[in-house]
């Protein structure tokens, strides 16, 4: 039975999660209401609490369901919502596999600080807290045990993740989790030839902020093996949908809409990333999709192995031998981004300005970073 997200539920405003209410309420985001509507038409509510969460307390979660089920229907997946758990269950080519979805989210009690990016602080959280962060809840879901149902029974499965612990973790890539799951971390350097050296080296543990070491290796612990990959995105957010929907609007947009961000660097020797800026909907911009900003890393010794592919996230992880490769399925890869919006009144002479001020700051965040990352590369974290 299709859902109605913005259902008047008959709770007063103060109840309601404070982005709902943006979401539902301000002009700038009537792209993102549009595209939900279309998402919500084919969207099934298995357990009758779905909107009544996503307007109250599990609004972040909520949200990242409705993106997987976006990017599983665009890649071509057949979608089945039928069941309380795992989240979904998703078929092609004769292979069915369960997809379970878990955000991290602030510790009760703990307040959000934003994370300053000091050398000593880059390390110890790449390397600890943001790796904690998104280990518990994966761990957690571990003892589940989703593979004992009769539907997920010999079938992969799949944990997808994504990361709402605090201000600017939506800007995290998948680099901390990635380490956790294996348990092994890369450092990089510069020959004198100016080759890019990659090395991998093994991790024991991570520490929680209360320096409690856990043990690194999600997929190497017990039952590890019973997860086939986990999915990260840091783009499975209510900006996502309203940039798609603004996308969709293309010449017939009301609103100006600016994507800023970093992207991966196609040159096989850089360490940096591209920075980019464009507006959304303009026949030029990148073509964004729902599979974008996605991570999905293999699990090496999975009982039920994914084939390489089958997923069809934007870039996939593996173990090959003693290395950890990635591919990508698509040339623009963003690491992270941020979305800012105008109204309808904005000039064009206006929104040039606002283009040429953003490219300033991220001239200004690139050649502060550039140090800050030869020392992240060249010692361990």
């Amino acid at each position: 039975m299709p859902i109605d997200l913005f259902a008047n539920l008959g709770r007063p405003d103060k109840a309601l999660h404070p982005q709902f209410l943006t979401l539902r309420d301000s002009d700038g985001f009537e792209p993102a209401r549009d595209e939900l509507k279309k998402t919500q038409a084919s969207f099934e509510d298995v357990d009758g609490n779905f909107v009544e969460q996503f307007q109250t307390t599990g609004f972040d979660a909520r949200t990242f369901e409705l993106y997987l089920f976006e990017f599983f229907r665009e890649v071509g997946l057949t979608v089945d919502r039928t069941h309380n758990s795992p989240d979904f269950l998703i078929s092609r080519d004769g292979i069915t596999s369960a997809v379970e979805a878990v955000t991290a989210n602030p510790s009760k009690g703990e307040p959000y600080e934003f994370f300053e990016a000091s050398e000593k602080d880059v390390l110890h959280h790449v390397r600890h807290e943001a790796a904690v962060k998104l280990g518990s809840p994966l761990f957690s879901k571990l003892q589940k045990r989703y593979w004992d149902l009769p539907h997920v029974n010999g079938r992969p499965l799949i944990l997808a993740i994504e990361d709402f612990h605090g201000p600017g973790s939506l800007m995290q890539t998948a680099v901390p989790l990635i380490q956790y799951l294996f348990g092994s971390e890369e450092r990089w350097y510069h020959d004198a030839q100016g080759e890019l050296v990659i090395s991998e080296h093994a991790i024991e543990s991570h520490l929680k902020k209360n320096l409690t070491p856990i043990p690194s290796g999600f997929f190497s612990q017990p039952n590890g093996e019973m997860v086939s990959a986990v999915l990260f995105s840091n783009s499975g957010t209510i900006s996502k949908f309203n940039r798609m929907g603004q996308q969709a609007l293309g010449a017939s947009r009301k609103l100006a809409m600016l994507r800023i961000g970093m992207a991966q660097n196609l040159d096989p020797n850089s360490a940096m990333p591209d920075p980019f800026i464009y507006e959304v909907g303009e026949a030029s911009a990148p073509i964004e999709t729902w599979r974008q900003a996605s991570t999905l890393i293999l699990n090496p010794t999975a009982t039920h192995p994914l084939q390489k592919g089958w997923l069809g996230a934007a870039v996939e992880v593996r173990r090959e031998g003693d290395k950890i490769v990635s591919t990508a399925a698509e040339p623009f890869i963003p690491h992270s981004s941020g979305t800012r919006i105008y109204p309808a009144k904005t000039t064009r002479t206006e929104l040039a300005h606002e283009v040429a001020l953003h490219e300033m700051l991220i001239s200004a965040t690139m050649k502060s970073l550039k140090p800050l990352l030869k020392v992240i590369g060249s010692r361990p974290l």
